[in-house]
């Protein structure tokens, strides 16, 4: 039964009492740092499931509900203001907490809440949780200190790029200096100078604070940073020392693309493409070009408010078709990569002392390539040229190459030098190839070829369009060579990759690991 309100109560003064006594800070502080210790992204909706029992059991049974819910949001807001974290601020669905507080009202006792039920949605108590320290608030906080928000007419998508910089704890920077320490100095890549690559990667690693590719070995040539710890000359050597290059086309699909060459605008283009073609590779790029006149005719093109589905869905389309007729398989719609779980659960083992932990997930990205149990190449798009985010999905799109090249190491360990993984980076209308490789060393290397735009009006597609055409299809084959590499290698069961590593599984941070932290407890590997 509810309380009646005291002599000259008001509803004001109960909001007040409510505010002074119920929404302790604390409690709010522990949700958040929950939530963010597993990996799950902060909403104020998320926030309020997860306080689900200390909203019902905290209701006076007199507020309105819908004053109610605005002032346990107030609260929440203000916690996160005060933390310093960016968060999404739709407003929370609060029909399963209305129920609940419904049941209290009428004396009905509701079961326990099981967080393994969508019902509520909830981190269990029982569930891993970060200890909720000072140390820990700081480091969660700093990492979440940065949003990137796009708005259409339609929806409003939040980013947390801040989520995406996982800050090492000291405990990662012990292991990062303890791996390179294992390291065998005469397997390292020494450079004409005498410098040892590995060294200098190293000199870097130690002094990062965040996590980034060279913790896992790998050196990406077109970062700006390593022209603080490496010469000039020395640079051109790390860059094109046994660099892999690209087949030359089939002789077939070449003599088309040249008769193609000769047209001086769309019109004389397009009717070149009138005839269908019996060889695939010319069928391919017949329809692509068909496809891009069809999206210039229907004002597709140039971008106007398309998002990145629509741009993976129309406009990047043929990255997907050229392996119609391929042995390597495209699949996307944010597929896990394979070899990415792998990494992360190299470590895993059975439950003895400690129990066996979960089995994560790998990286997602938009596009991946593989044949049956192996992958040889993946794709990132984004929607618009944004410098945060090519550098986040870059940095993922290297750790992802690193992780299956160390897949295909395991498969085929005399074949590492050989190996040549692709990638394609998408932003806006930019077409970036990223090439993978070990030439060398315990290093993975990360070339970039240069970035090419895609066509601005349907008279440019014989310029702008065919170069890109024919940089897919090089890839392609590229992935398909290494597959046949990869297949043909005979393996030596006698050989003891651990005993005998030339290279290194990807870094997992700490941080890393408390993302990928599954939300419930309630399904068992």
């Amino acid at each position: 039964m509810a309380t009646p309100l005291a002599p000259g109560a008001t509803e004001t003064s109960n909001e007040s009492e409510l505010a002074e006594k119920w929404y302790t800070q604390i409690e709010i502080e522990y949700a958040i740092l929950s939530l963010g210790g597993a990996g799950i992204s902060l909403t104020i909706n998320a926030i309020s499931n997860q306080l689900t029992e200390d909203i019902v059991e905290s209701y006076n049974g007199r507020t309105s509900l819908f004053k109610y819910k605005n002032i346990w949001c107030t609260h929440i807001s203000r916690v996160l203001r005060s933390m310093n974290i960016k968060y999404n601020n739709s407003r929370p669905n609060w029909e399963k907490i209305a129920f609940l507080i419904h049941d209290k009202r009428l004396g009905i006792v509701p079961p326990p809440i099981d967080p393994s039920m969508d019902f509520y949605n909830r981190i269990s108590e029982t569930q891993h949780t970060p200890s909720v320290t000072k140390e820990y608030a700081d480091s969660f906080t700093e990492t979440t200190s940065t949003t990137s928000t796009t708005s259409t007419t339609s929806t409003t998508s939040t980013t947390n790029t801040g989520n995406k910089q996982i800050k090492l704890s000291e405990t990662d920077k012990i292991k990062i200096a303890q791996m390179f320490e294992d390291l065998e100095l005469d397997k390292c890549w020494r450079l004409s100078s005498g410098t040892i690559v590995e060294e200098k990667m190293k000199e870097f690693a130690v002094e990062c604070n965040y996590e980034h590719p060279v913790h896992s070995l790998v050196l990406d040539t077109s970062e700006k940073i390593w022209k603080k710890y490496f010469t000039e000359e020395e640079l051109f050597e790390i860059k094109n020392y046994d660099n892999k290059q690209f087949r030359d086309l089939p002789v077939l699909l070449q003599t088309y693309l040249d008769s193609l060459k000769e047209s001086n605008d769309a019109a004389s283009l397009k009717k070149k493409l009138d005839e269908e073609q019996t060889c695939p590779a010319r069928e391919w790029v017949r329809n692509t070009l068909l496809d891009y006149f069809t999206l210039f005719k229907w004002g597709y093109l140039p971008l106007t408010d398309q998002l990145e589905g629509d741009m993976m869905r129309r406009v990047w389309r043929f990255i997907d078709t050229v392996f119609d007729d391929s042995k390597i398989m495209c699949r996307g719609a944010e597929k896990s990569s394979r070899s990415s779980s792998a990494s992360i659960n190299t470590n895993r083992t059975l439950a003895g002392i400690e129990r066996m932990e979960r089995k994560s997930m790998g990286r997602k990205l938009d596009l991946i390539f593989y044949r049956q149990l192996f992958e040889y190449g993946c794709c990132e798009c984004g929607r618009r040229e944004d410098q945060t985010k090519e550098l986040l999905d870059g940095s993922k799109m290297v750790k992802v190459l690193k992780d299956m090249i160390y897949s295909l190491y395991q498969k085929s360990p005399d074949s590492l030098r050989e190996l040549a993984l692709v990638g394609f980076l998408l932003f806006d209308t930019k077409f970036t190839i990223v090439l993978c490789d070990s030439p060398a060393g315990y290093v993975c290397r990360i070339n970039h070829k240069r970035t090419l735009d895609l066509p601005e009006e349907a008279d440019d597609i014989c310029n702008a369009l065919l170069p890109i055409l024919i940089a897919v299809y090089k890839s392609r084959v590229m992935m398909e060579d290494t597959n046949k590499l990869v297949k043909q290698k005979p393996v030596d069961i006698d050989v003891d990759l651990d005993q005998c590593k030339t290279i290194f599984p990807s870094f997992i941070s700490e941080g890393c690991k408390r993302k990928r932290k599954r939300s419930s407890d309630s399904i068992e590997e």
